[in-house]
């Protein structure tokens, strides 16, 4: 089999599944895309270009990596599989421009929920020069890793995430819309959200049951004024605590006060009865005001 077929390709992911006894892992929410237009697509979306720093969550057995390194990126992989850094180093081109693949890919088995970006990937990466993310995020933990880069203190120029289709809903949805929640606010106060393509779930060995999209998100240049953002993230949660119920009901816990309920839902311009995926952004950071930090 030559390694002139892109690993992404259906016939060149099989001959490697068989060649090193490769089986997806499901408790590690493992597909393998075997689409070449979606994985160039998602290359496309990220912009890649010469030179560009990349952090990628879950590399697989490369697919994409093959080509953010083809594009010209310098890649930074998160992985928790300890069985793929060596076929990704058998696999992945052995030079890059004429430059050895250790000079362009670095990858680190870490859990990206438990890493330190400026310490992990402070000895390849420059951090005066922009830092993307491109990842095929793994459905059981796509919520988690969003949050945890939207809350990150590095600053990323741009995330191109591949996540099932029902959360990348969540992310650019709007008040009023049963997919509006804690993710959506959380990331919208942080992030511009686009969504770049569609991914079905033939694209991928095994099929999973869901299909995919895949989500461009760059941060905002004129930010939401928040002066504590996890106390923030705390407060839309708690009033997200249980979303059939009202705001009023929900704010018990954070407010026990009843006085001090009425004056918040004077001060919001809204009916007692409104519930909460029905509030702004804006109405969310007047509550988080209201309330005292922990």
């Amino acid at each position: 089999m030559t390694n002139n077929i892109p690993i992404g390709s259906p016939v060149r992911t099989q001959a490697i599944v068989n060649r090193y006894f490769v089986k997806a892992k499901k408790n590690l929410g493992q597909n393998f895309l075997v689409d070449q237009t979606a994985i160039l697509g998602i290359v496309e979306a990220a912009g890649i270009k010469k030179d560009d720093q990349v952090i990628e969550i879950g590399p697989g057995i490369g697919s994409l990596t093959e080509q953010l390194l083809l594009a010209g990126a310098k890649v930074f992989a998160y992985e928790v599989d300890d069985s793929l850094p060596t076929i990704l180093q058998n696999e992945l081109p052995k030079k890059i421009d004429d430059q050895p693949l250790a000079s362009r890919f670095k990858i680190l088995l870490k859990d990206v929920l438990k890493a330190n970006f400026k310490e992990d990937i402070g000895d390849f990466f420059d951090f005066t020069k922009p830092i993307k993310v491109v990842a095929n995020l793994p459905y059981y933990i796509t919520t988690p890793i969003i949050f945890a880069l939207a809350e990150s203190d590095l600053h990323f120029t741009s995330l191109t995430l591949m996540m099932q289709k029902e959360v990348a809903e969540r992310l650019e949805a709007q008040p009023g819309s049963k997919d509006y929640g804690p993710l959506t606010i959380s990331v919208q106060t942080e992030m511009k959200v686009k969504l770049a393509l569609q991914v079905g779930r033939n694209s991928f060995m095994p099929r999973p049951k869901v299909d995919s999209s895949v989500v461009v998100l760059t941060p905002l240049k004129e930010k939401p004024a928040i002066e504590d953002h996890k106390h923030f993230i705390w407060v839309v949660k708690m009033c997200f605590s249980q979303r059939r119920k009202t705001l009023n009901n929900n704010l018990k816990s954070l407010l026990p006060d009843k006085t001090k309920r009425d004056e918040l839902i004077t001060e919001l311009g809204v009916e007692p009865r409104i519930r909460p995926e029905d509030l702004t952004i804006e109405q969310f950071i007047k509550i988080a005001k209201f309330i005292p930090a922990k």
